[in-house]
Formats: C-alpha cells, structure tokens, sequence
C-alpha cells in the first residue's frame, strides 16, 4: 500500500525514475492495462517475459546482474490474469544476438525457442528478429514502449542500472516511437515461430 501512495504523489510528474526496481512490477502492470501494444526491444537476450527456466539458469551462470529465473514470469502478467479479449498486443523484436548458439548452449537455445513457441499461441503475441547487420549490439538500448487504443505511443521504460525510468514526457516518447519504427523496418523476415 505504502508503494502505490508514494507512487499517487508523483503522478503529476512526467517521467519517473524507479532507482531500485522497487516499483517497476507495479507500473508496468498499470501501462500494459491501459495499452493496445505493448512493444519491446530486446538486443542481446530474450525478454524476462518470455524466458524459459533453462535459459533464466544460462543467464545466471553467465554472472549478468539479477536474472530472473521464475517460470512463472514466462508469460507477460496481464495475460496470465485476463481471460478476455482486452489484453494488448505483446510485440517483441529481438536482436539476432540472443539466439546465437556462441552464447547459450544448443539445446538451452532450441528449449527457449520451443517455449517461446508454446506461449505465442497461448496470448496475443509477436515475435521478430531483427538480424545484427542491421542493429548490432549497443546500438540500441532494450525499452519497452506503451501504445494506447488510438495507436499513439503515450510511454516508455527504458532500464538504468538496477533500475527503470518510466517516460512519458512527449518528446521523449516520440523519440522511441521513431526507434521503434526503425527498428520494425529491420525484421529479417515474417514474425516466428
């Protein structure tokens, strides 16, 4: 409770800086709710969405800072708890980096790909790569951008060390709109799996 007061208070401000985390699960929820898509770019990893266990425990054994290694996360909250019609469209655009096999393990790659497979018919979801020629690693930062039923992006979450900054001031927004579409024009070929 004490979370969501100190939250209210800061609701007139336009960006939000959550420096621990602490807050990031609740505002996410909160934007995915009010969202028509909910895009994500991902450079070097498969999102924390849609991590199976067996690449979680690969990234933890890598030593990357605080992996998350629950199953329970594989797939994006609201469409654990919605039975509707009304979630939003999950899009994921994923650099070609995280499925390279000089990273992870074979069978830890064909595991995540297979779950990844099993969850896109379970919610309304999309999945692209977005090959390295195209957007090598570094380039662009993973963010994840909240569009509304009018198809206008109204916010952004872009990670800053442990934690996230929660934009939506407009200018900053249109910016990753623009990435967004950018990054879109680089998928390889049609969505999979």
């Amino acid at each position: 409770m004490n979370r969501l007061v100190n939250l209210a208070k800061c609701a007139d401000k336009p960006d939000f800086f959550d420096p621990a985390g602490s807050y990031e699960h609740i505002l996410r929820s909160g934007f995915e709710r009010l969202s028509k898509e909910v895009f994500e770019w991902s450079p070097t990893l498969f999102p924390r969405g849609l991590r199976s266990s067996n690449y979680s425990r690969a990234i933890q054994e890598t030593s990357l800072p605080h992996p998350d290694t629950a199953t329970a996360a594989l797939v994006p909250a609201p469409a654990r708890i919605w039975t509707d019609k009304s979630e939003p469209l999950f899009t994921f655009l994923i650099g070609e980096t995280a499925t390279s096999t000089a990273n992870w393990p074979m069978d830890v790659i064909c595991e995540q790909i297979e779950e990844l497979a099993t969850v896109s018919k379970l919610i309304r979801i999309s999945v692209a790569l977005v090959p390295t020629s195209f957007c090598p690693p570094g380039l662009v930062e993973p963010f994840t951008l909240y569009k509304n039923h009018r198809d206008t992006a109204f916010a952004v979450a872009v990670k800053h060390g442990q934690g996230t900054a929660f934009l939506t001031n407009e200018e900053s927004v249109k910016d990753y709109a623009k990435i967004a579409d950018w990054l879109r024009s680089g998928i390889r070929e049609e969505p999979w799996p």
